[in-house]
């Protein structure tokens, strides 16, 4: 029996199964790329450790792109000074990232509101492209205020008298406090404050002219008088001829009770289809 013919009758050529194609093999078994591929100028299609990591941080980057802008505006906020925009990548390990990667992260920036872009003046010396020229700075809640001068100068322009919290003051002043109640001293800021740790909370514009001393023993006595309580109010302002607002103007009032609403009769608009009982169905209507 010959070699190349099988007991089950179909032909088996010998060339064919000598001959199986290196990639082939390769790329079934995943094994990497022999010297004999190589040589037969045949390469695996498996990147290299380099380019898969390459490739990994790049698709990592644009996942979690607003976690990076978040960092960067945290790094300008402890900053508080400009910034371009290879000291933030750089800050942030990410100057290695692909240049569409960096121009992607540069848009990003621009349209955050907590940050400021200030672009660069043109010049014909300008070796950098224009999309990494420029300054960001953060963008505190009230631009401007870091000084006593400044917060003054904020209360003063506000059109309304409502307060100015100290959270958006804290935002762009981290140390406000010492400012805070000095002026509070010289009666040019009202400051309201926590009942628990004493902490300001809120501020007001204030006058230092409209502020008088009282005089101790004035408030010794001002305090030892005692005011009658709730109940006996209203009853010696009665005595004195005056009428106490939580009193009701017409007690006999109260009990009058308001006369029951009458119903109003319906009219009848049913429609009648047997005409020879319209005197029965009047009759039973009228009862």
């Amino acid at each position: 029996m010959s070699p190349l013919k099988p007991t089950n009758g179909v032909k088996r050529s010998a060339s064919a199964s000598s001959t199986a194609s290196p990639s082939a093999i390769a790329g079934k078994t995943g094994e990497p790329t022999t010297k004999r591929q190589k040589r037969d100028g045949i390469h695996s299609l498996t990147p290299t450790p380099a380019a898969a990591a390459a490739a990994a941080a790049s698709q990592d980057f644009g996942i979690h792109m607003s976690t990076h802008v978040t960092y960067a505006v945290d790094f300008l906020k402890a900053k508080r000074t400009p910034k371009t925009l290879q000291e933030i990548l750089n800050h942030l390990t990410l100057q290695h990232l692909p240049e569409k990667s960096q121009m992607g992260f540069m848009l990003y920036l621009q349209r955050q509101s907590r940050i400021l872009f200030k672009p660069a003046p043109k010049s014909k010396d300008q070796k950098l492209p224009s999309w990494r020229t420029g300054t960001y700075e953060f963008r505190a809640k009230l631009p401007g205020v870091n000084s006593k001068e400044t917060l003054l100068e904020y209360l003063q322009k506000k059109p309304d008298a409502s307060c100015t919290p100290i959270k958006d003051i804290k935002d762009g002043w981290p140390e406000f406090e010492p400012a805070i109640n000095e002026l509070e001293k010289e009666h040019r800021i009202l400051v309201q404050r926590t009942k628990k740790d004493n902490q300001p909370k809120n501020v007001w514009l204030d006058d230092p002219s409209l502020h008088h001393v009282v005089d101790p023993q004035f408030q010794a006595m001002w305090f030892q008088e005692k005011l009658p309580s709730t109940d006996d109010m209203p009853r010696l302002l009665n005595q004195l001829g005056q009428k106490a607002t939580s009193v009701p103007t017409n007690n006999a009032n109260r009990n009058l009770k308001a006369p029951p609403k009458k119903k109003k009769a319906r009219a009848s608009n049913k429609r009648l289809e047997n005409e020879h009982m319209r005197g029965i169905m009047e009759m039973f209507e009228k009862r």
